[in-house]
């Protein structure tokens, strides 16, 4: 199937995500001198790979009882909460930094999240997601540090 993408079905895991195609780089193949697939994990719905972690965190999240997710991100990962957070129906805030670019905070905000534009980086937005996720109910959605996630 050299050049082809895989066959795949539409089989939603989670109603998140889905099994996404595998298609071989004749470039990166020759290059190296085996077999080189690339995982087409930018059709998924949110986007990337993200909401494959940050989906099982968030419906874990939910299964034990919380009622909202809070997540920090300049981009995929809070992008990824946010659609897993409407499909899950669980009320997302995300809170970006200043240098998160406005198409970024659109596609949040389209996804049904609340956004909060809080710090000039991510280590000062996560400060602020941390406090909003002590609210009871609040569950904090770490865009990278958290074993469901891994």
């Amino acid at each position: 199937m050299a050049g082809n993408t895989k066959h795949y079905t539409k089989s939603y895991t989670s109603n998140l995500y889905f099994r996404t195609p595998l298609l071989q780089s004749t470039c990166l193949s020759n290059k190296v001198g085996c077999n080189v697939y690339l995982k087409l994990e930018n059709v998924q719905p949110a986007g990337s790979f993200k909401i494959r972690g940050i989906g099982n965190c968030c419906k874990k999240a939910l299964e034990k009882g919380y009622t909202n997710i809070v997540s920090s991100s300049g981009g995929n990962a809070g992008l990824a909460a946010a659609y897993a957070g409407r499909k899950l129906k669980m009320p997302t805030t995300v809170v970006v930094p200043e240098i998160t670019p406005d198409f970024t905070i659109k596609r949040i905000k389209e996804e049904g999240a609340n956004v909060i534009v809080k710090g000039k980086v991510w280590d000062e937005a996560n400060i602020h997601a941390i406090e909003l996720s002590k609210i009871p109910g609040h569950f904090l959605v770490h865009p990278f540090d958290h074993d469901d996630i891994w």
